[in-house]
C-alpha cells in the first residue's frame, strides 16, 4: 500500500518527536512497525474471531520512509484485530494512541480504532473510507494490574464488520492524568472486576465465620449455654 507523502511526513514527524522526547517511557515494542520478518511486523501478532484466509487476510508493509504500516482486511464480517501485550504498573494513567485509516468499512459495527482487550476501552473508530486520522483514549489500570493487551481492531464482541483498514505509531505510554474535558476516558481496566472479586471475597469470609459460630454454638458450647430446641 502506498501512503500519501504528507500522511507520511506527519505520522513519521510525530512519532519521532514522540520516540526521542520519552523514548524510555514508551511501552509497545516496534511502535512504528519498521521491524518484522516473513511478512509480519514483529511483536505484533494477528487473532480474529474467524481465522480463515478467506474470511479476513493480515498484512504488513513498510514504505520508503521506514515507516511500517499493518493491514486488516476483512470479507466477512469479523472481529479481527493485531495484538500486542505490555507491562504497565498498577494505579496509573496511560494514554494509548495510534493513527488509523478505513477502506469501504461497514457503517452499522465497530470499525477500526484502537482498544484494550478483554475491556469495552477503546477509540473512536474510523467507518466507511476515511484517510489517516490520530486515535487514543486514556485508561487507568486497575489496583492489581501489570499489563494491557492493546489491540488495532477492525470489529469488536458482538459487532462484527467488514471492510479495510490499517494502523501504525501505535503506543502506550504513562502520561500523568487526562484534562476533564477529555473523550474516551476509562477510569479503570480491571476496577468492575477487582470491586466485584473484593465483594465476593469478603461475602465467603462472611459465611465462613457464620460457619464456625454455629459449629462452635453446636459442638463446642455446653447444652446450658444452648439455645433450647
Amino acid at each position: 500500500m502506498r501512503i500519501a507523502r504528507s500522511i507520511v511526513a506527519t505520522i513519521a514527524l510525530v512519532t519521532m518527536f514522540a520516540t526521542t522526547a520519552a523514548a524510555v517511557s514508551e511501552l509497545v515494542r516496534n511502535p512504528v512497525l519498521s521491524s518484522g520478518k516473513d511478512g509480519k511486523p514483529l511483536n505484533w501478532k494477528a487473532e480474529g474471531y474467524r481465522m480463515e484466509k478467506a474470511v479476513t487476510t493480515f498484512g504488513w508493509s513498510v514504505d520508503d520512509s521506514k515507516l511500517g504500516v499493518i493491514q486488516i482486511d476483512s470479507k466477512i464480517e469479523n472481529d479481527a484485530r493485531y495484538v500486542q501485550t505490555v507491562p504497565v504498573s498498577p494505579d496509573t494513567w496511560y494514554r494509548v494512541s495510534g493513527w488509523g485509516r478505513s477502506e469501504n468499512v461497514g457503517s452499522n459495527a465497530m470499525g477500526l480504532y484502537l482498544s484494550v482487550m478483554g475491556t469495552f476501552h477503546n477509540s473512536r473508530d474510523l467507518r466507511g473510507t476515511v484517510t489517516w486520522q490520530p486515535l487514543g483514549f486514556w485508561v487507568k489500570t486497575g489496583s492489581l494490574e501489570t499489563k494491557l493487551q492493546v489491540a488495532c481492531r477492525l470489529g469488536g464482541y458482538s459487532s462484527l464488520n467488514t471492510g479495510k483498514g490499517w494502523c501504525t505509531g501505535i503506543s502506550v505510554m504513562a502520561a500523568g492524568s487526562p484534562q476533564p474535558d477529555k473523550k474516551f476516558v476509562y477510569g479503570s481496566t480491571a476496577g468492575e472486576q477487582i470491586t466485584g472479586g473484593a465483594f465476593g471475597i469478603q461475602a465467603v469470609a462472611v459465611l465462613v465465620v457464620l460457619g464456625l459460630l454455629l459449629l462452635i454454638w453446636r459442638y463446642v458450647l455446653p447444652p446450658s449455654k444452648q439455645i433450647p430446641e
